[in-house]
């Protein structure tokens, strides 16, 4: 899986601990990125994940009928890890990522269930590295598991269709099997765009038959995070 971003650090979905399942988590550490400097990092990070903080979805953001799903919000989010024997993992933030945060959402109508996350980087370098090992994540395994979780299925997706991003990427798959071991047949999506050192990714699942919904759920976050992002240049672009 992605994380999300891909882009998920928990279970969701079907709006109780039954439900689809995603998860999140971190990338590689390293030496610090070339050109980067180790001076007022405090205030670089402070200034970060308030961009974060802010861009981020909350509740109401996503529409009538969403409220938080437990746990609501992860800070720092880890990064995504799909390992050798395909199974779903997280690991800590690679070096170079000033915020990580995600706030998890669910519909209590239909059960669907949404996270929104938004990871700023020291440069657009360590953002595109981050990226690219997202996506290798996706082609790793097309069945993954943790624990008793299965998802079967996963697969690199054509993105939406959105304006102003320097990379877009998108997942899809499906949960058969939740951590209780109860089996369901729900399908999850996530999209991911990077924009500059900014990465914001969009996670929603739910049940097989509101597949449409979902997509148009994936899609519509990631363009209201995106234009959160463009409405806070100074803090956020970082170019």
């Amino acid at each position: 899986m992605l994380v999300l971003t891909v882009v998920l650090v928990m279970s969701l979905g079907g709006g109780d601990d039954e439900g689809g399942g995603g998860a999140v988590s971190p990338a590689p550490t390293g030496t610090r990125p070339t050109g980067t400097q180790p001076t007022d990092t405090k205030a670089a990070e402070a200034e970060a994940r308030a961009v974060a903080t802010r861009v981020a979805l909350t509740p109401p953001d996503w529409g009538p009928g969403f409220a938080r799903h437990t746990p609501y919000e992860v800070d720092p989010a880890p990064e995504s890890l799909v390992r050798e024997n395909c199974e779903f993992a997280s690991r800590p933030s690679r070096i170079g990522t000033l915020a990580s945060l995600l706030r998890n959402v669910t519909e209590t109508a239909t059960g669907i269930a949404g996270t929104s996350e938004v990871k700023v980087f020291a440069d657009d370098a360590t953002a595109q590295r981050y990226l690219a090992d997202a996506r290798d994540n996706i082609h790793r395994c097309p069945e993954q598991f943790r624990g008793k979780e299965r998802w079967n299925d996963v697969r690199e997706a054509s993105p939406p269709e959105l304006p102003g991003f320097d990379e877009l990427v998108a997942e899809e798959g499906r949960q058969v099997v939740t951590a209780k071991g109860a089996k369901v047949n729900d399908v999850y999506v996530i999209a991911t765009g990077r924009d500059g050192r900014n990465v914001l990714s969009a996670y929603v699942v739910g049940k097989a038959d509101l597949d449409a919904q979902i997509r148009k759920y994936a899609t519509d976050t990631l363009r209201k995070m995106h234009q959160r992002l463009g409405q806070q240049p100074e803090a956020a672009a970082g170019r």
